[in-house]
Parts: structure tokens; C-alpha cells; sequence
């Protein structure tokens, strides 16, 4: 499995992402049917105004008799007629080229986060959170600045030459010949420039990652503490100035290139009408009318020829945000559990704690499990290996060990966090490979915290729980009182990741979210560290009486008055040393329990 996607490439895209660009427009191929035809209608009736323009210089200004000012209203109210016409069309292919384009790349940013959200823990462990924002956010927005310009672009740029082109030809196919002669030459500029362009917007996209990436870690409140503590705002100050110097740098490169054809395009379209003047004094029975006309229509052709240049230019300029994206989109994913039986109808519960409909037994067996995490060196010591148990249903685990013993890594696989990469970690016969919502819960040492109300991250595990079960659970884990002596109660905001509750109240509104989540297995990953010993051990003791009959799994390294567990399982070097009852292993005093209980206890 590839975790973590390449660095972006610093030369053109590989021609595989223009195919896979195409093909992101084929389930639209009505719509852009009928954006062909209006933009066809579209440039035939703007070929029709320079046609209009011949038939008032030739006719109804300077024709025969002097001015005929019926026929010059006549043809004033055809142009505004042919003007409101092409207004309405335009509008009509505008709508549908914007709708078309809008959903292809809604479609990206959806399919994008949805691949993201079923990535192994491993590979956001790797990836800057800057980095998956920039493409997540910024490559999508080039990507959607571009492409709401190239379908409408290409087809009005293409029909308009093609029209012009083609009236120019029935005007006098003379001056057509020298016109089109000279087209090339715009062609030939814009491509040279686009290549550059194209390399210049990888290697920007690059630097707008790191740059994003240095703003999201420096700038969360963990980085702007850190700079404090160890005095390195200036240091950091300076990375990112040195960063935005680098992107500022690169943008003068390629908006002097983009200039560049600018100029170029300028002096071709100022000196071109003079050619034709010209081949037109050396060509026989150009009236005024004509001349007045074919030089409209050369701009008709010319400037459609600039646009799809430029629409060119700025489609090959996203082609490395495209790349970006859609080496996201080859990321493989975590497997996806096989979806749960529907339950049978269960009767009316009688008095006593709410339990949820997928309430299972909960028996857990281990079997050879062993982990390794991604980039250890063959040579490291696995953080798992040959741990084999089994954990009854409805019993209360502890997990204890030295640090680096593996005992998160342990929890992390029976939550299915990570999968095994050897043996295997089954819930009632059932392999867990992935994370069993409704199953497993995991409550962890340092939790997530959403920005929002304490009731929001609350019911983020039960969306449906009312006040009542939102207090109870509240009431087990020791932090009502603390929530309702807040300005709002449990409406009142958390901050960012929980900056406004200490580390303490933090941790047990997390597990009072995971208790509302009322799964048959819960794993609690040193969920109640941050608080004292006398109050560790009142939560613990409420929630087990809580859980009585569902299975529990604690992890932690303070356990000397933690006395209401079944069995004890002490992990050494990734491995189980020591697996029975607590007074089992107490009564050994040379095993790892007993000593880690007596250095903790003193007794």
C-alpha cells in the first residue's frame, strides 16, 4: 500500500492526466451537445454584424443616390435584433458550461475527501495536514478556475475562427488567404509559453503546499505556543517569509511569461490590419464596404485564436493541480468492513442503563498479532509481535506495560485503527481490519475535540441522544458540575481542539462521548491520564459499574488503585509477559504487575 503520494513533479504532467481529464467530461456529454450548439449559434450570428457593416457602408451610406435612411433603420434594428439575440445565447451557454463545469469539480473535491477520509491512521501520520489542505483547497480551486474557462473557451474560440474564417473567405478569398496565412504565428507563441507555464505551475503548486503547511502547523495553537515557550517567532517568522519570497518569486516568472505572449499577441493584432490594407490596394474590387468588413471579421478570427490560446495556456497551467488530485485519488483506501446483518426486533427494554441495537457480546481473540508501522527500519523491533489472548465477552481488561511495551499499539488493532500486519484480532469470529462503528470505541489519551458546543462533540456519537442521556453520561465520568458552571452550560463553545477546557475536563467529556456511543467493546487508550489518582479511580469504577455486561479494554500506566478488573494482561517489549487475574499477579513478586504495582504504590 502506497501511504503517502509522490512530491509534486517539476516538469509536465505525464499525458496519461490529459486522458483522465477528458474522461471527467464524459457523463456530461448532453450538456456539452447543447453548449455546441449554442455557441455555433452564438458565432454565426456575431459573423452576421460585419456582414451588416458591408450594407451600411455599400448601400444605404454611400450606395447609389446617397444615403438611404430607410434601409440604414432597417438594417440598425437587424443588428440590434442579431445583438439581443446573441445576449440571450450567450447567457444560455454560459449557464450550462458553468453548471457543467461546477459539477465536474465537485465531483473531485467529493471523491477526493471521501478516498481521504478511508486512509490508514499511517498515512495521516506522514502527510502534512498543510498538504492535504492545499490540494484538497487549492488545487481544486485552480483546477476550477481553469476548467470553468476551457469547455466554454475551446468550442467558442474553434467555432468563431471557423465562421470568420469562412465569411472572410466569401468576402474575398485574397485577403481571407493573407489573414490565415499569418495564424500560425499566434500558435506558434502561445504553445512555447504554455510549456513554460505548464513547469512553472508545478513547482508553484509545490511551494503553495509547503507555504500552507507552515501556516496550518505554525499557526495552530500547539505551534504558536511552541515558538513562545522555546523564543522562535522570529526564526519562524523568517521561514515563512523566506517561503512567500519563493512563491512571489515564481509568480514575476510566470506573469512575465504570460506578459510576454501579451505583448507579442499586442503588436500582431496592431500591424496584421495593416497587411491586409495592403494585399487589399494590390487587389482588384475591394469596395470600402468589404474592407470595412474583412477587417471586423479578421479580428473575429484572430481574437477566437487568442482565447483558445489562453484558455490552452491555462488548462496546461492547472494540469499539475490535476496531477495532485488525482494522485490522491489513486491512494488505496482502508478496506471497508462487510456491512452488519440487519438485528431482529428486540422487545421492550425493562428498567435499567440504555443500550444501543447493535449491542453484541463482545469476545475479543488475538492470534499471532504483530505491527510494524510504516518507514521502521527492518532492522527496528516490531512494535507487536507473536501476542496472542483472548479477552471474554463482558469483561474488564487491563492493559498494562513500561513505555514502548506496545500497548497502544495493541488498542489501536482491536479498535481496528490499524490492521495487523501479521495474525489477526477478531470480535466474536469476526476479523477486524478496519474500524467497526456501532461495535468498537476507542477513547484515547489526547482527544479530538470539534470546534463547537460541548453538547455538539457530545452528540457527534449519538446524534439522536436527548439532554437526559447527554447529563447522565456526564454524571459517570465526574465533568456535569464543570459543564453546567459554564457561561452557557452544555451549549457553551470548547475552542479549538478543546483549547477552553483543561486537559483533565477534556479527557472526560471524550469518554462520556464515547460512553454515549454504547458500543459492546470500548478501549480506553490512558483516556483518564490527565487527571488525579482519586478521581481516576471514582470515573473508572462509574464507568465499569456503567458498562457491566459489555466488554472493556483499559490501557495505563497508573493502575495501584485500579482494582475492579478481571484480568491484567503486562506487555514487555511488544510482547504479553504476564496474562491472569490482578491478585494472580500480584502474588508473584518477581513478574512485571508486581513490581510496577509496588514502585507505584510503595507497598
Amino acid at each position: 500500500m502506497r501511504d503517502r503520494p509522490p512530491s509534486a513533479p517539476e516538469t509536465s504532467p505525464a499525458p496519461g492526466t490529459r486522458r483522465r481529464v477528458v474522461r471527467l467530461f464524459t457523463p456530461y456529454r448532453a450538456a456539452i451537445c447543447a453548449v455546441v450548439v449554442l455557441i455555433a449559434a452564438y458565432s454565426a450570428l456575431n459573423a452576421a454584424v460585419p456582414l451588416l457593416t458591408r450594407e451600411v457602408f455599400d448601400r444605404a451610406l454611400f450606395g447609389p443616390g446617397g444615403p438611404d435612411l430607410p434601409l440604414l433603420a432597417l438594417i440598425a434594428g437587424l443588428a440590434a435584433a442579431v445583438a439581443c439575440a446573441v445576449g440571450v445565447v450567450d447567457l444560455g451557454q454560459t449557464w450550462l458550461s458553468a453548471r457543467v463545469a461546477q459539477r465536474v469539480v465537485h465531483g473531485l473535491r467529493t471523491e477526493m475527501f471521501g478516498r481521504l477520509q478511508r486512509m490508514p491512521l499511517s498515512f495521516f501520520a506522514t502527510e502534512r495536514g498543510g498538504e492535504i489542505q492545499s490540494r484538497l483547497a487549492g488545487d481544486t480551486a485552480q483546477i476550477e478556475y481553469a476548467v470553468k474557462d476551457t469547455l466554454p473557451g475551446m468550442l467558442s474560440g474553434v467555432t468563431g475562427s471557423v465562421v470568420a474564417a469562412g465569411a472572410m473567405a466569401a468576402l474575398s478569398p485574397a485577403l481571407a488567404g493573407v489573414a490565415l496565412v499569418l495564424a500560425p504565428l499566434v500558435l506558434l507563441v502561445a504553445s512555447r509559453s504554455g510549456r513554460a507555464l505548464e513547469n512553472l505551475s508545478a513547482v508553484s503548486q509545490r511551494a503553495r503546499a509547503e507555504l500552507s503547511s507552515i501556516v496550518a502547523e505554525r499557526l495552530s495553537l500547539g505551534g504558536v505556543t511552541l515558538a513562545r515557550v522555546h523564543g522562535r517567532r522570529d526564526d519562524e517568522a523568517a521561514r515563512f517569509a523566506a517561503e512567500s519570497e519563493r512563491l512571489a518569486r515564481l509568480g514575476v516568472r510566470a506573469g512575465m511569461v504570460a506578459q510576454w505572449v501579451m505583448s507579442v499577441g499586442h503588436v500582431f493584432f496592431v500591424l496584421t490590419p495593416y497587411l491586409v490594407f495592403v494585399a487589399a490596394g494590390l487587389t482588384d474590387g475591394i469596395t470600402p464596404g468589404t474592407l470595412a468588413a474583412f477587417t471586423v471579421l479578421q479580428a473575429r478570427l484572430y481574437q477566437p485564436l487568442w482565447q483558445i490560446l489562453h484558455v490552452v495556456t491555462e488548462f496546461r497551467s492547472a494540469l499539475g493541480a490535476f496531477e495532485r488530485v488525482f494522485d490522491y485519488l489513486d491512494l488505496r483506501p482502508e478496506p471497508e468492513p462487510e456491512p452488519e446483518p440487519e438485528p431482529e426486533p428486540e422487545p421492550e427494554p425493562g428498567p435499567g442503563p440504555r443500550r444501543s441495537p447493535a449491542s453484541g457480546p463482545g469476545a475479543l481473540a488475538v492470534r499471532g498479532a504483530g505491527f510494524r508501522y510504516p518507514g521502521a527500519a527492518e532492522e527496528d523491533r516490531p512494535a507487536l509481535y507473536g501476542v496472542s489472548l483472548g479477552i471474554p465477552a463482558a469483561s474488564a481488561t487491563l492493559v498494562v506495560g513500561p513505555s514502548g511495551s506496545g500497548k497502544t499499539t495493541l488498542g489501536h488493532l482491536i479498535a481496528g485503527l490499524h490492521p495487523p500486519t501479521e495474525g489477526s484480532v477478531a470480535i466474536d469470529g469476526e476479523e477486524i481490519r478496519a474500524p467497526l462503528p456501532g461495535r468498537i470505541c476507542i477513547a484515547t489519551q489526547d482527544p479530538f475535540l470539534l470546534q463547537g458546543s460541548v453538547a455538539d462533540n457530545l452528540r457527534y456519537a449519538a446524534p439522536g441522544a436527548t439532554m437526559d442521556d447527554l447529563v447522565r453520561v456526564c454524571r459517570i465520568t465526574r465533568i456535569h458540575e464543570r459543564i453546567t458552571a459554564l457561561p452557557d452550560g452544555y451549549d457553551s463553545l470548547v475552542g479549538e481542539r478543546g483549547a477552553l477546557l483543561s486537559g483533565g475536563e477534556r479527557q472526560r467529556v471524550a469518554l462520556a462521548r464515547a460512553l454515549l456511543a454504547d458500543t459492546p467493546v470500548l478501549v480506553l487508550d490512558e483516556a483518564t491520564s490527565a487527571l488525579d489518582p482519586l478521581t481516576e479511580s471514582e470515573v473508572v469504577e462509574a464507568v465499569l459499574a456503567e458498562r457491566a455486561g459489555r466488554t472493556t479494554v483499559m490501557i495505563t500506566h497508573r493502575f495501584g488503585v485500579l482494582e475492579s478488573f478481571d484480568t491484567v494482561v503486562a506487555l514487555d517489549g511488544g510482547r504479553v509477559v504476564e496474562h491472569g487475574t490482578r491478585l494472580d499477579l500480584l502474588g508473584d513478586r518477581r513478574g512485571l504487575y508486581s513490581r510496577m504495582v509496588r514502585a507505584q504504590t510503595g507497598a
